[in-house]
């Protein structure tokens, strides 16, 4: 059921510039990440295959609150919503008027999304970072439960604007991020999510 010759002199100073460039952006994204307490816009989610020809396309708004909580709702091409808040997930259909119900602490699998809504401190020690340019990174992780081979996150104005996940059958999902320009402050309330009446809920154990 249910979405990266010139002379001796002038190639040590590069190399030191771009030394200097890599190290900068590689204690920034964690920095960028601690920062962001909450997020909101939309996104554009695009799934190629190993190929690099695109599979699937979907757009809608997101939204994050540090730490736990994450509220995803897909407008386009049909209706779906996933919600996050502590270890309870949801995943709504609408079109179809179904839910289901996780428990996320019986899970170990780590998500890409875990690095916008987690706690920052824990996740330094867990991810090799490498700098691809001004303002973009990939984190590799270095824990078996990771769900995704690396992850490309590039930031701007001190927000992620994109993250290009690699995952480990040789798909990637690209997601394109447009933060609110005036954005509301998010609340634990607005990640409680109750199914409409009518719908139907499942539990995993259902299956």
């Amino acid at each position: 059921m249910l979405t990266k010759g010139f002379t001796t002199a002038f190639i040590a100073l590069l190399l030191a510039c771009g030394q200097t460039l890599a190290q900068n952006e590689v204690e920034e994204v964690w920095s960028v990440l601690a920062a962001q307490s909450q997020a909101s816009g939309t996104f554009v989610q695009e799934l190629f295959d190993e190929k690099e020809q695109r599979l699937e396309r979907s757009s809608g708004r997101y939204a994050v609150l540090r730490p736990g909580f994450f509220r995803w709702e897909i407008d386009s091409p049909d209706r779906q919503m996933i919600v996050v808040s502590g270890t309870r997930l949801w995943h709504y259909d609408i079109d179809l008027a179904a839910a289901t119900r996780r428990d996320t602490s019986r899970n170990n699998e780590f998500t890409p999304l875990e690095l916008l809504a987690g706690e920052t401190a824990d996740l330094r020690d867990r991810f090799e970072v490498q700098a691809l340019g001004p303002l973009q990174v990939r984190l590799i992780p270095r824990f078996a439960q990771a769900g995704f081979a690396s992850v490309d996150i590039a930031w701007e104005a001190g927000e992620v604007v994109s993250m290009d996940v690699q995952d480990r059958s040789g798909q990637m999902i690209r997601l394109a991020l447009t933060p609110d320009p005036n954005p509301v402050a998010l609340t634990a309330e607005y990640f409680h999510f109750v199914p409409p009446a009518g719908v139907d809920v499942y539990e995993p154990s259902d299956y």
